[in-house]
């Protein structure tokens, strides 16, 4: 493999200070996300004598294949010592391996193939693609007419890797050696199914992925009434418990430290939340569309949001019906495309 990756375009973005040794041998990387409100992908650097490990990649975009071009220069390494480590299966941590990505190069993750990726997602397509045409307007971006028929095109960022790399598993329990350490492997599904966080005893730091973040609260989705994907969630939450954290090092935003503390207000944010969903539902609001429409969010007008963003709050907010319902407050229907909730009778 040459020094470059294999697809390089040049990009110009501010180099200035988008490196930074977090900890000895482990370097957090900025790499740019463009036209995406998150800004950045904090990719970490972990430099073994003979390897490269590279947690987490962004995007399918030459911007994000520029600053991990540029990061391996700066740091004396070539992409031929590179092996790549997986948080989660989001296209901001995974898209870019399309463009890096190289026979021989290793991928880790709490995953067997990207197949499993692209089977939820097709089964999910049931549910949430006739949901979120009824919330659109013919004016909106996304939508297209194809033989006589309304299709939904939603943002690049729902959409699986191009090309399906092989990927070497892990899971709970397992240990990463990498920098000189070795980081255990907890799995954390609920911002994503195959979510992983990685712990290191030695310095007691934390990569966390999207799992905690310091400023934003990471987007719970499920659109299976089977799926309770804020339980999930809750209860990863509580494995945090269970480790001496003094650093945390997030996939988005800079690294912090109070970490129990940061827990505790998001599970406080999603129990608000879910009285907030109950009282909706109480007051009437019998619909997902009606539901998430009246919910309170960070920007007012939902009607007129953009289609992207609307498919997301309808996917938080089914997330918290679901787990409503799991938990015997609401009751819920199903006829067709129709889903009902309401107050048990």
């Amino acid at each position: 493999m040459e020094d470059a990756s294999p697809n390089t375009q040049s990009y110009d973005f501010d180099y200035d200070g988008f490196i930074t040794e977090v900890i000895p041998r482990v370097y957090r990387v900025r790499v740019p996300l463009p036209d995406n409100p998150l800004r950045e992908l904090n990719s970490y650097f972990i430099l073994s004598d003979e390897k490269t490990t590279i947690v987490d990649v962004g995007f399918d975009h030459p911007a994000c294949e520029a600053a991990l071009d540029a990061a391996l220069t700066e740091l004396g390494r070539t992409w031929d010592s590179v092996e790549i480590l997986l948080t989660h299966s989001h296209p901001d941590h995974t898209g870019n391996l399309d463009r890096i990505y190289s026979h021989g190069m290793r991928v880790y993750a709490n995953l067997h193939s990207f197949q499993e990726v692209e089977n939820l997602q097709m089964m999910e397509a049931k549910v949430f693609e006739p949901l979120v045409r009824q919330a659109a307007r013919p004016q909106d971006e996304g939508l297209s007419f194809e033989k006589g028929a309304v299709r939904l095109k939603l943002h690049a960022e729902l959409l699986p890797l191009k090309h399906r790399p092989l990927v070497i598993y892990i899971e709970e329990g397992d240990t990463f050696e990498a920098g000189g350490y070795e980081f255990e492997i907890i799995e954390t599904p609920g911002h994503d199914n195959w979510h992983i966080c990685l712990y290191e005893p030695q310095t007691k730091t934390m990569l966390i992925g999207d799992h905690v973040l310091e400023r934003i609260t990471p987007g719970i989705s499920s659109w299976f009434a089977t799926h309770n994907a804020l339980e999930e969630f809750m209860e990863s939450l509580g494995k945090m418990q269970r480790y001496d954290v003094e650093l945390v090092l997030p996939a988005h935003g800079d690294p912090f430290t109070d970490l129990a503390g940061r827990v505790l207000y998001l599970k406080e944010h999603h129990e608000k939340r879910l009285e907030e969903i109950y009282e909706l539902v109480a007051q009437g609001h019998h619909d997902i569309i009606s539901i998430s429409q009246n919910a309170q969010w960070k920007y007012p007008n939902w009607s007129h949001w953009p289609l992207d963003q609307k498919y997301f709050s309808m996917a938080e907010t089914m997330a918290h019906l679901v787990y409503l319902v799991c938990d015997g407050k609401i009751k819920q229907t199903i006829c067709g495309d129709e889903y009902r909730f309401e107050l048990p009778s």
